[in-house]
């Protein structure tokens, strides 16, 4: 079956630094590179023709983080982070919470989070979650940071600050609203992620997904994509036949279970729900997924005489792919 393949990134122990300052030279200094950066992240991420990109809809939040560990015997003093966001973000919340925002003449949005000294061997890590700009075309970002300090102890010259920057870059595509793919970086109580709405024979899928209680974690990246099916046998059950669009979710596992839903054109409400080919069970009214269950339909209705909404609890996990 042709599949649109979508991953994000769990949000573990990674963590997020970026760095730029107003008036710093930005060129990093050519002094012994003690402080070795971490592999920066940005959730969600969606995979395209190979490529993988942070993804997230305009109006919606992301997270980037990234470490840096001192492995030199020098102390690196007046530390700080820099993110550097695209124009236009607002900064929500920061891990641990010392940042500030500001826009800088280009019109990125500067994230400044002052640190502590880093002797040998410790490792600094940082968090930002951030909400993009709402976009009417899809936009491409680049979000980037560095760590900056004095090596005062290894360095000769004492004059100047030694920065250290995160890599690799992270490339960020933020969609608009009226689009077949959506992503977001969610939390519990936060809006509905959705891809275009209206229903219509151009559209004939609506997806959308929300958190059913809080996951324990800064937000869960959640990414929905839809695909035209190109024959009734493609995503269905063996031997059976489908008419919906297909739609691919991705998010982490997480401990209270996804709301997702599912408005679609057909005339019955009793229509069989597949996941990844194999049928969905019904669990009406559920607002908890039953034990040993990874999925199961808990709510059907009719909207006028040619729409069906499916609501589906789900756990979370690596690229399902859904179909009735």
């Amino acid at each position: 079956m042709r599949r649109m393949w979508i991953a994000s990134r769990w949000l573990g122990s990674s963590v997020l630094a970026l760095v730029v300052v107003l008036g710093l030279c930005t060129v990093p200094s050519n002094a012994a590179s003690p402080v070795v950066p971490g592999v920066s992240d940005l959730v969600p991420k969606l995979v395209r023709d190979g490529v993988e990109t942070g993804f997230v809809t305009g109006g919606q939040k992301a997270l980037y983080s990234a470490t840096w560990t001192d492995e030199s015997n020098a102390t690196i003093t007046n530390t700080s982070v820099v993110v550097t966001l695209p124009p236009g973000s607002v900064l929500v919340s920061a891990d641990p919470d010392v940042c500030t925002a500001s826009a800088d003449p280009s019109g990125s949005v500067i994230v400044f989070c002052p640190r502590e000294n880093m002797h040998s061997g410790d490792t600094l890590a940082q968090q930002v979650l951030f909400q993009t700009a709402p976009v009417t075309a899809e936009t491409q970002f680049t979000v980037t940071s560095f760590l900056q300090g004095k090596e005062q102890g290894s360095d000769a010259n004492k004059s100047h600050t030694d920065l250290f920057p995160a890599e690799p870059d992270q490339p960020l595509t933020v969609s608009p609203t009226a689009a077949d793919a959506a992503g977001g970086c969610t939390r519990f109580g936060d809006e509905t992620l959705a891809t275009q709405s209206g229903l219509t024979a151009a559209n004939p899928l609506i997806t959308t997904a929300s958190l059913t209680g809080p996951t324990g974690t800064i937000c869960a990246p959640v990414t929905l994509v839809e695909q035209h099916r190109t024959s009734p046998a493609e995503g269905c059950g063996t031997g059976a036949t489908c008419t919906t669009d297909i739609a691919f979710t991705e998010a982490p596992p997480v401990s209270a279970p996804i709301q997702l839903t599912f408005t679609f054109v057909a005339n019955n409400r009793n229509l069989t729900w597949y996941k990844n080919g194999v049928e969905v069970a019904d669990c009406p009214g559920a607002t908890q997924l039953p034990d040993d269950v990874h999925a199961c339909v808990n709510s059907r209705a009719k909207i006028g005489p040619m729409a069906v909404t499916l609501g589906v609890l789900w756990g979370g996990g690596p690229d399902p792919y859904w179909a009735g």
